[in-house]
């Protein structure tokens, strides 16, 4: 079986399980989450963008769902543009909600003309997102996260410039470019983009300025969704560096080199490794040795799916426990932090290690860590001592699988 069909037997799986937590109505139709309990837009959205895609290349044929899918959307989006960001104790107006969101409908609209979505809708969305920029090219993430995180400026980033293009506003486009800009100016020597920029950190108790696997593949993933409108050198060239510092950290067998990730809440996400496939995809032509990269990849999300679910976290095991405590301290100690802020930090990743391990089908929240290490408030985040099913990680992981079937077709 070639790579192709391997990616959309994963696609399929993955369906499977999503499909049976839908909530379908007469009119519309939207995503649950059984363990988290938790209706979000962003994962509604995603499976939209999903069978938009598997439409285009003709594998499977969802329109009545799309219709459905895509009027929830509609009804969802504030009077204001934008879309909420919604977790166990929190639902707030959201960035990057409303760029995933308002990008997916954009898409859709592609695909679909006759289901009429009125552009004021992008407008709406255009104009709040504007609205969240703190400085030239940065964008608070949400309503009570006002760091700048680098992965949402590209997710901003597709969308502006996207629209932008589509409804010839230059305004659009120069804000979608400024975000590829800044994103690219704090790119470390050795290609890695730090999780946020040094400057704003609120609710963070510290800037996170540093690298991190898994976001690294998520913003990597939208700024190559800016190359059809951003034609230049010093882009290629970035997003080249940016890709082969994951593959420098990641092993032989497919897995990743956590300790050499700095972020304590994105250790071990399943989803990484859904997003390397369209990120490898696009640089296939400068490592031909990347194809075998990419399955060992492919492989390795393969173990993470339980019931037709992916994992919120990489499995883990007593072998892994064994590893992961000798190299908490390395992984702990990254960035430039007092020394006690680097002991709460390697307590956390040590407590993952062990999390992981334990495999439920509920979110056991933590008596150790009332929050992810690094919070200076409580958003209604929850850390979990045990490993479960996460509707949010097979969304992203169904969003960035389609999209490279989409590039290999291309190809």
């Amino acid at each position: 079986m070639n790579l192709f069909d391997e990616i959309n037997d994963v696609i399929k799986k993955l369906l499977c399980g999503v499909m049976q937590q839908l909530t379908i109505t007469d009119e519309d139709a939207f995503l649950n989450d059984n363990v988290s309990k938790v209706v979000r837009t962003r994962v509604t959205a995603e499976l939209c963008s999903t069978l938009v895609k598997l439409h285009n290349l003709k594998i499977s044929d969802h329109q009545p769902m799309i219709k459905k899918l895509t009027k929830w959307l509609l009804d969802n989006q504030n009077a204001d543009g934008s879309w909420n960001e919604t977790h166990i104790k929190y639902d707030k107006p959201s960035t990057v909600f409303t760029s995933v969101c308002a990008l997916s409908l954009l898409e859709t609209s592609e695909s679909f003309p006759d289901l009429n979505i009125d552009e004021e809708i992008f407008e709406r969305a255009a104009k709040f997102i504007l609205k969240q920029e703190i400085y030239y090219g940065e964008y608070r993430k949400s309503e009570l996260v006002h760091a700048d995180i680098l992965n949402v400026d590209a997710m901003v980033a597709v969308f502006l410039l996207k629209f932008g293009n589509r409804s010839s506003n230059e305004n659009y486009i120069k804000a979608g470019k400024m975000a590829v800009v800044h994103i690219c100016s704090h790119q470390f020597i050795d290609g890695a983009y730090p999780y946020g920029g040094p400057y704003r950190a609120y609710p963070y108790k510290y800037h996170f300025y540093i690298p991190c696997i898994h976001y690294q593949a998520v913003t990597l993933y939208y700024l190559i969704k800016t190359t059809p409108y951003i034609k230049s050198e010093w882009l290629e060239h970035s997003i080249s560096s940016g890709t082969k510092w994951l593959i420098k950290n990641q092993k032989d067998d497919g897995y990743f080199k956590w300790k050499n990730s700095g972020l304590n809440f994105a250790l071990y996400l399943s989803g990484t490794y859904a997003f390397v496939l369209p990120v490898y995809q696009n640089f296939l032509s400068n490592d031909t040795n990347l194809s075998k990269l990419m399955e060992k990849s492919l492989n390795v999300l393969k173990n993470q799916i339980i019931d037709n679910i992916l994992l919120r976290w990489e499995k883990g095991s007593l072998k892994s426990i064994i590893t992961g405590f000798l190299e908490a301290r390395k992984g702990g100690s990254i960035g430039n932090y007092p020394i006690s802020f680097k002991f709460l930090r390697i307590m956390h990743r040590l407590h993952r290690e062990i999390s992981r391990t334990k495999i439920s089908n509920q979110i056991t929240p933590s008596k150790l860590i009332s929050r992810p290490t690094g919070y200076s408030a409580y958003l209604g985040t929850v850390e979990s001592s045990t490993n479960h099913p996460d509707m949010y990680m097979t969304t992203e992981a169904l969003d960035a699988l389609s999209s490279s079937l989409e590039r290999m077709n291309d190809k």
